[in-house]
């Protein structure tokens, strides 16, 4: 089956064919959310064709070609051939004439706004992340304030020149692009990112005792779960500096990552401090894995001790399956969590807050089954990719009407 249909009287509206230009199909939130949201859309009401600007990460090809979905590649190695990008994708609008592009992350933005101003094609781009806000700035990575200026003045500039339209993935995203990039927030519109239900629903590949296994851990480990990439955005290195007094009152405990390693430097620097920090025997750096879904049952917390998000989909697919959640009350994370309701916020870059809060869920099996059930509920409810997908489809329809005017 390529798409999901609705159960209901065939469109008499013309199916849009819709570009979903993305910078490339890695193991990253966004990928997840294109494949997600394509996966649910009307075969009746949307075509949908796939271009990624960087043909380095795949992660995403195999499956969303599974859907029936073509995949474009413009071939480009770094930023510095956005030019090419944009004159390829220029040359294929005009060849194709789809009706509009929906745009992701900072790349594939810049190329579809200014080659969709040249063919005349509307624009409308999803903002991910808080990209311009100091917390972003200040994360670790090896970028120069020169550089990051630079970046943000050609965000802005092609925003207001090549947009029609924007989406952010949280009410804070929306106001940061409100702020930074100075877009009228009547131009800017909410669409949470939907969780794949049918992924949560699955039949699982391998239980507890099997991971555990395979990871070389001892049965009786209490695993505290992190999925993200292994970047200082995402806060792995608090959750480490957490793991010395966790162990004072749960030697078995085991802190297991899930993520694309970005930074092989930060990577390093993680393993060193579990060295200094005596606890090297129980961090796990995994990697980018498929069976994620499985770890999300197997684990005892979900740790997601993030600097900075724009929405933070690995934590809400882990509140749908059910985890009982310790995250840090960063940006639009308390959208998604009501603190000792459906999980438990602490401060960001608080080891000792996430030593507490994980310590609190370890010795109260109650509250860890009560939050979980609590945040699968919330979850499941408020993220269902088919209205997300009735969303962007309506939105699609707004946008190539107002062309036609």
């Amino acid at each position: 089956m390529s798409f999901t249909k609705k159960s209901r009287a065939k469109t008499t509206s013309k199916t849009l064919h819709v570009v979903h230009l993305i910078e490339a199909l890695g193991p990253g939130g966004a990928e997840r959310l294109l494949y997600t949201n394509i996966k649910h859309f009307d075969a009746e009401e949307i075509r949908s064709t796939v271009i990624t600007v960087y043909p380095h990460a795949t992660h995403w090809l195999e499956p969303i070609e599974a859907l029936g979905v073509p995949v474009v590649c413009l071939n480009c190695n770094s930023p510095r051939d956005i030019p090419k990008g944009i004159r390829t994708l220029r040359k294929w609008l005009r060849e194709n004439k789809p009706d509009l592009i929906h745009s992701h992350l900072w790349a594939a933005n810049m190329i579809g706004r200014i080659a969709g101003r040249l063919t005349k094609t509307p624009v409308i781009s999803s903002i991910h992340n808080p990209d311009h806000e100091a917390e972003a700035w200040a994360d670790g990575a090896d970028v120069g304030l020169f550089k990051r200026r630079i970046v943000r003045e050609l965000d802005r500039w092609t925003a207001h020149a090549g947009n029609k339209r924007m989406i952010a993935v949280s009410r804070y995203v929306k106001e940061s692009a409100n702020r930074r990039l100075g877009i009228s927030l009547d131009a800017i519109e909410v669409v949470y990112n939907p969780i794949d239900v049918d992924l949560i629903k699955s039949e699982p590949k391998a239980n507890r005792a099997e991971l555990l296994r395979e990871c070389g851990l001892p049965a009786g480990s209490l695993i505290l779960l992190n999925v993200a990439r292994v970047s200082p955005q995402k806060g792995l290195l608090y959750a480490l500096r957490a793991l010395p007094e966790i162990l004072k009152h749960h030697p078995s405990a085991q802190l297991v990552s899930i993520g694309a390693t970005t930074d092989p430097g930060w990577h390093a620097q993680l393993q060193r401090e579990a060295t200094e920090l005596g606890v090297t025997d129980h961090l796990h750096l995994l990697g980018t894995r498929r069976d994620v879904i499985d770890f999300l049952r197997a684990c005892d917390v979900f740790v997601f001790p993030s600097l900075y998000e724009g929405l933070g989909i690995a934590l809400i697919e882990a509140m749908a399956a059910g985890c009982a959640c310790v995250a840090s009350a960063a940006g639009p994370i308390p959208e998604v969590i009501t603190d000792g309701e459906d999980g438990i916020l602490v401060p960001p870059r608080d080891a000792q807050a996430i030593a507490s809060a994980v310590c609190r869920l370890l010795e109260d099996l109650p509250l860890r089954t009560r939050l979980g059930a609590a945040a699968s509920k919330s979850a499941l409810s408020r993220f269902q990719p088919e209205q997300s997908a009735a969303t962007l489809t309506r939105i699609y329809r707004e946008l190539v009407e107002q062309k036609r005017i």
